[in-house]
């Protein structure tokens, strides 16, 4: 037996486990750092030296500590009952609350999707001619390929004011585009009226909700998209809301048949919008809340000092959020009409369509996939604050107090800039958007063109 001086028993041959010998020391000692190790591993915590030694790359480390992979529930399209006075039902509502998303099918009436439907129609006829007096003797090539790959076919921002620059000199609700009738005139904004709680909310008397851009996109067989992400300033311009349950709502229409086995429709990454790695994803690629009190002060600003690796670019500057996004994301087998609903800090993205589909229609010789959407994205009035600095937003480029002013307040004291849809819609603002889509609209947007053309390849 090994002792000490004043005959006490050495403690350290009491760790061996095969014997009491230096031998069986040695093996024990090492069998506890390799099952340390092991520990180690198993937990997502080893080192990079040791990650080397082991094979494991960074990326699946920060992956592994992103814990384990949430269930979800299945993609489900709630079907609307007219004949329940209660559009958004308790299942409808516990489902968006959870997943921050919900698809809801009838709730559009199908003359007013015909009148949405031949004017989106015309929209894309009228391009494509200009596209073909531009390009007449040029052979058709299969997309996919082009050197400066863009999303979207077709890109229309502000589609309920450049609806009405052809209309009549008055403006009332019986004569009005199909943009402006579903977006402001439609169950859409009680719907979202009705996620946000603002029916059952004892504070919420003086609330209105109001729409902060609207767009309306045809994808087009490109395979370029952008990756996940939440909209920033360009796409839905209001800082991020205090207090913070006071969210957006993106309306997400429908406008063809959208088949998953297709691709070419929408793809969101349930229950991102209260993730544990929601900021890094933020900070990575440089949303909204990643920007500096007081915003930009010019496009060299913007340039240099905006935060993050671009909008579209998780996929490679945080692989290990990406893949934890694809885990969980939820993708409808879409119809025309149906309309998708999410919150704005969801993280979502566009699917390409599948390259055979593409690659069968250009052997057949058929017109090339186009998949139309309409998005509506609607914010709270009072607490939904226009971005101060330097910017490409028209209201600010048009009147620059408008910056650092709530959506309620640049309605009160500049013009409807951004329309209120609930409780009610005004008169008084659809006279306002005739006047600003005619007067002012379109020298500030000239304006905010030539500010996006500075700045693009930096967000890009």
């Amino acid at each position: 037996m090994t002792t000490t001086i004043d005959g006490n028993r050495k403690w350290c041959p009491n760790l061996a486990l095969f014997g009491d010998s230096n031998f069986a020391l040695f093996s024990s000692s090492t069998l506890l750092v390799f099952s340390f190790l092991i520990s180690l591993f198993i937990d997502g915590n080893l080192q990079n030296p040791l990650v080397r030694w082991w094979n494991i790359s960074p990326t699946e480390i920060a992956y592994r500590q992103l814990g384990p992979t949430p269930n979800i529930a299945p993609a489900k399209i709630f079907q609307i009952d007219y004949q329940n006075d209660e559009l958004v039902s308790p299942e409808m509502q516990e489902a968006f609350d959870r997943d921050g998303v919900i698809a809801i099918r009838g709730l559009l009436d199908l003359d007013l999707l015909k009148l949405l439907d031949d004017t989106t129609t015309n929209m894309i006829l009228k391009k494509k001619e200009n596209i073909k007096t531009k390009e007449k003797k040029k052979p058709r090539v299969l997309t996919g390929r082009k050197k400066n790959p863009t999303q979207f076919f077709t890109v229309n921002q502000g589609a309920i004011f450049s609806s009405l620059i052809d209309k009549n000199s008055t403006v009332s609700t019986s004569d009005v585009s199909p943009f402006v009738k579903v977006a402001m005139m439609s169950s859409i904004p009680r719907v979202v009226a009705n996620l946000l709680h603002f029916d059952d909310c004892d504070t919420c008397a003086n609330k209105t909700l109001r729409i902060l851009r609207d767009i309306f996109l045809a994808k087009d067989g490109e395979e370029y998209v952008c990756g996940y992400h939440v909209d920033d300033l360009g796409f839905w311009p209001a800082l991020v809301e205090k207090p913070a349950g006071d969210i957006g709502i993106n309306a997400w229409v429908a406008l063809d048949d959208m088949p998953i086995k297709n691709g070419g429709g929408f793809a969101l990454a349930v229950g991102s919008h209260s993730a544990s790695w929601k900021e890094e994803a933020y900070n990575l690629t440089g949303s909204t809340h990643s920007f500096p009190d007081g915003g930009f002060q010019s496009a060299r600003d913007v340039l240099d000092n905006r935060p993050g690796n671009g909008t579209c670019n998780i996929q490679y500057t945080a692989p290990h959020l990406h893949r934890r996004m694809e885990e969980t994301k939820r993708v409808y087998d879409i119809r025309y009409g149906d309309v998708i609903f999410h919150t704005r800090w969801l993280f979502h993205r566009t699917v390409p369509f599948h390259r055979d589909v593409v690659s069968q229609r250009f052997t057949d010789k058929e017109d090339p996939l186009l998949y139309r959407r309409y998005s509506i994205r609607y914010g709270p009035g009072a607490t939904s604050i226009i971005p101060n600095g330097w910017s490409t937003e028209p209201s600010v480029i048009s009147e620059e107090k408008n910056g650092g002013r709530t959506a309620d307040d640049v309605s009160q004291y500049d013009a409807a800039w951004y329309p209120r849809v609930w409780p009610s819609i005004s008169e008084l603002e659809l006279e306002q958007m005739k006047i600003l889509a005619k007067e002012r609209l379109p020298t500030a947007l000239v304006t905010s063109e030539q500010r996006k053309r500075v700045t693009r390849p930096r967000l890009k």
